[in-house]
């Protein structure tokens, strides 16, 4: 098939017609280059426009082909136009199936390497584990297309070796996804069953128990409450409010305890405040983690014992001037503060810093707690 002469022959029938390649090309809804490329041979028109750019110039396909006008053909050259039409067409089409060929392979391939780097990566909760599952389910099925596509996969099907090979992978593979999927529907239904638990309210100083709250809640709390008071017994007057949740995995908490003080006795609790300390042991080693002090974070200066470790936040407000001292404990705060805005001047200035969903919480700051190897935390009893 000589391009050359067929993109000449189509140059000739344009200017028989007196025609632009721009209204050419307007007329077949092409560009004006994509003409230009048929005319000086180094592209052909789609195989899908031969037969209209024929009616057009009121040739016959066969005509186009040979690139001159004919009257008569013999069967022979008929045959030979067929044949180079199957050419052309093949050539089109294997041209473009290679491309399919060469991007099924490197997807399967990037997608492989994908879910290894998720699996390096992972880290146990639901949307990870459905991640993997979802990407491995997309590999098998790029991976068979692939195959089937290149005409490896009929072949292997032959073999009785690889069928075999495929019916127990398959089996391993809806074993392991039923487990996965009973696994994520226990998951998720544990998770709705924590997320509708019913808060339980406090309010009123005759209900402030240090120890009672460490008994029902401390364990999640991840605080021994060591700068809430044990007794509010030398305080002129206080409120205690709070609320709180037991889930089967953490507990969401708020506890708020508010007292006035003497001259005396405020001063002797900021003694005790500014001293707190935990000390920590493990084998031979010993830290001694000092409260914080943070006089920019909130409305009042603070002391400090737990700032997002494990999402849980301890704190105690010095008012100063009134001989009064906030202290606040909050466990998962998202769950819990918009529930309390009206004690908003006794939370960070800027509540989006109670956010820590996308931070690892177990490196925030905690008296309670320390990392003497790395992977290992301790916690004070």
């Amino acid at each position: 098939m000589d391009q050359k002469k067929i993109g000449a022959f189509l140059k000739t029938l344009r200017t028989e017609k007196g025609l632009t390649q721009e209204q050419l090309a307007e007329q077949f809804h092409v560009s004006s280059r994509t003409v230009s490329r048929w005319e000086t041979g180094s592209n052909m028109p789609d195989i899908s426009l031969l037969a209209p750019l024929a009616d057009f110039y009121g040739v016959d396909v066969r005509e186009i082909m040979e690139g001159v006008r004919k009257s008569e053909m013999m069967n022979e050259e008929l045959k030979d136009v067929a044949v180079k039409m199957a050419d052309y067409a093949g050539a089109e089409k294997g041209r473009l199936f290679k491309w399919v060929q060469v991007i099924g392979f490197v997807g399967v391939g990037l997608l492989t390497i994908a879910i290894v780097f998720q699996c390096i990566n992972y880290e146990p909760n639901f949307l990870a584990g459905l991640g993997i599952f979802l990407s491995f389910l997309t590999l098998i099925a790029l991976a068979v297309t692939t195959f089937y596509a290149n005409g490896v996969l009929g072949k292997l099907v032959k073999k009785k070796a690889f069928v075999i090979v495929v019916r127990i992978v398959t089996i391993v593979l809806i074993v392991i996804s039923a487990r996965f999927i009973l696994a994520m529907g226990l998951v998720v239904g544990l998770g709705l069953l924590d997320t509708f638990q019913p808060f339980k309210n406090f309010s009123g100083i005759e209900n402030y128990d240090k120890q009672a709250i460490l008994e029902n809640y401390g364990g999640d709390l991840d605080s021994s409450m060591r700068l809430f008071p044990d007794s509010v017994d030398g305080a002129l007057d206080a409120t205690f409010s709070g609320s709180a949740r037991t889930g089967l995995f953490d507990s969401d908490a708020f506890f708020i305890l508010i007292a006035n003080y003497d001259e005396d006795t405020f001063n002797e609790e900021i003694e005790r405040l500014s001293s707190t300390e935990v000390e920590i042991e493990f084998k031979d080693e010993s830290v001694i983690n000092k409260v914080m002090y943070d006089t920019e974070s909130y409305y009042y200066p603070a002391y400090v014992a737990s700032d997002g470790y494990d999402s849980v936040y301890e704190y105690a407000l010095i008012d100063e001037p009134g001989n009064r001292i906030a202290y606040v404990i909050i466990s998962y705060p998202d769950w819990v503060i918009s529930k309390h805005l009206k004690y908003r001047k006794f939370f960070k200035r800027n509540l989006l810093e109670y956010n820590t969903l996308t931070e690892n919480t177990l490196e925030k700051f905690s008296i309670y707690s320390h990392s003497f190897e790395e992977g290992i935390w301790l916690e004070a009893d």
